[in-house]
């Protein structure tokens, strides 16, 4: 299980991203769970398909 933060609930663990924010430091990306996004109707701009594999 990922540690991104979902905007819309406490859990953590969230799967989709559902905004991009563009800010001095040069962005930061808004994650959500698919089914709380689906329940707010927000269409995600992308899924996480599997985590990311640790560097060797």
């Amino acid at each position: 299980m990922s540690g991104r933060d979902c905007t819309y609930c406490p859990e953590p663990g969230a799967d989709v991203c559902v905004r991009t924010q563009r800010d001095e430091d040069g962005g930061q990306h808004i994650y959500a769970h698919r089914e709380c996004a689906d329940a707010r109707s927000v269409i995600p701009l992308y899924v996480f398909t599997s985590e990311p594999e640790k560097a060797r």
